[in-house]
């Protein structure tokens, strides 16, 4: 059979061209590659958001059971000093300091002192609160219960009277923070990332196989359509050059099918993306929550600290720093009426300046107004350069502000943030996931067509 020198020239450029395009091919997949491994450490770094959101989250509890006993203590110690003060209307202390919910009891467990009337007289007989009548040093946290009534749970301490047997309770009801379900709901995005990533992968190394398979018989190709001379081609050498490109093109449709697989999984990408965005939105700012859960408590600390203050004339800084130990409170700066701190539990405090000016700026407002309160959020303060947590109010014995500090870390921005990083990326990956997938597609469509002519031509020779 004679060639002349445009069909042997037809049918080399063929071959020629497959190379070209087969490189792209490969280089294309290549960056698929990369891109299933950014979306896999991406449902890595999500993961790890979501875990670390939990963990905050999960820690309101131990917040609250710290601060509950914190104002247990308190009130032991005001007990102590002051053993008349139990003869007062408990519905009406609890609501000046803002306590739930509490119980004193005597050494047989009835409750003698509470702002629950219904309760009063009644013996507390929970198995694990009892314990601790009559040990002064001992103290109890309970697991939080749900609430049978709504959303809320229901966390329980008791500590040991420290001025006879008996035991101190409060209890207060908290409500599951909202951020929880979606942190719940970002918990399975990162999931579906990871599975979504390795199912890219495995695509993708599928897809690698026919890709270099297919070089090799495009390479074989270009062998054989080298070899043909424009004098003389055998009826042989046109039937193995047509067999060669019919399994090409196999290997062409293998390639869109996989092909076709990566679309439907760039698309659930960018849906998942779109859920993800979702998610994130609907993430609380638990920097906001937990400062608002610790003002709460902490106010409530201020407050039993002022009647304690007041129970205990003439108390030295010394006893104070006892007491603080003893309840736990990292810090007390109080004053007298011109913001001199006259008491403290911090070694070289007494004589410190509250002024106008500064971090000590606010509370200077207590002096006018004694029932203001003022809380700040964490803060790295201007004196030791250290973090701490700031509330007061206004003495009760005396004109002066009464401030307690605790030990406190900066809270980095909301967990939602983060979440809408992850989003954002998710998304962006599945574009780029899209494109480059629709650009081998592209590719191939275009080595089948160029196929197509050229077993055209060879049937028309």
């Amino acid at each position: 059979m004679l060639f002349n020198q445009s069909d042997l020239h037809f049918i080399q450029n063929t071959a020629r061209v497959y190379q070209d395009m087969v490189k792209d091919v490969l280089d294309n997949i290549s960056q698929i590659d990369k891109i299933a491994i950014k979306t896999n450490l991406l449902a890595l770094n999500a993961t790890i958001e979501t875990i670390h959101a939990s963990e905050l989250l999960a820690s309101f509890e131990n917040i609250i059971g710290n601060n509950l006993l914190i104002q247990a203590k308190i009130l032991s110690k005001i007990l102590e000093y002051d053993p008349d003060f139990i003869r007062q209307d408990g519905v009406k202390f609890a609501k000046e300091c803002g306590i739930e919910e509490f119980y004193v009891t005597d050494e047989e467990g009835k409750v003698v002192f509470t702002n629950r009337s219904n309760k009063q007289g009644t013996i507390i007989n929970t198995p694990e609160i009892i314990k601790v009548i009559g040990d002064p040093g001992a103290e109890i946290v309970l697991p939080s219960t749900s609430s049978l009534v709504d959303e809320s749970r229901y966390k329980v301490v008791g500590v040991g009277r420290t001025d006879m047997p008996g035991l101190i309770q409060l209890a207060v009801h908290f409500i599951k923070p909202k951020g929880q379900e979606a942190i719940d709901g970002f918990g399975v995005v990162a999931n579906e990332a990871k599975r979504l990533s390795d199912m890219s992968n495995q695509v993708s190394d599928k897809l690698n196989l026919e890709a270099k398979e297919l070089e090799k018989r495009i390479d074989k190709l270009k062998e054989l359509s080298d070899n043909l001379s424009n004098i003389e081609v055998t009826k042989a050498e046109i039937k193995q050059i047509s067999e060669h490109i019919n399994l090409i093109s196999q290997f062409f449709n293998n390639i869109l099918y996989l092909l076709m697989n990566l679309t439907n999984i760039a698309r659930q990408t960018s849906l998942l993306g779109v859920r993800a965005s979702i998610e994130a939105a609907n993430t609380i700012n638990e920097k906001l929550e937990f400062d608002t859960l610790l003002n709460i408590h902490m106010v409530i600390e201020a407050k039993l600290s002022a009647i304690l203050l007041e129970s205990k004339p003439n108390v030295t800084s010394e006893e104070l720093t006892e007491i603080a130990d003893y309840c736990r409170i990292g810090e007390y700066w109080i004053t007298d009426e011109k913001g001199l701190v006259e008491l403290t539990n911090v070694e070289g405090g007494v004589g410190f300046a509250f002024t106008n000016e500064g971090q000590t700026a606010p509370y200077m407002r207590i002096l006018k107004n004694p029932d203001l309160v003022v809380t700040q959020p964490p803060a790295v303060r201007d004196l030791d350069g250290k973090v701490y947590k700031f509330a007061a109010v206004g003495r009760k014995d005396k004109p002066g502000i009464l401030q307690i500090g605790n030990p406190s870390k900066l809270y980095g921005e909301n967990t939602a943030q983060g979440f809408q990083e992850v989003a954002k990326q998710i998304k962006y990956l599945a574009e780029q996931s899209m494109s480059t997938t629709n650009e081998i597609v592209d590719l191939i469509e275009d080595m089948k067509k160029n196929t197509e002519k050229t077993v055209d031509f060879i049937v028309k020779m």
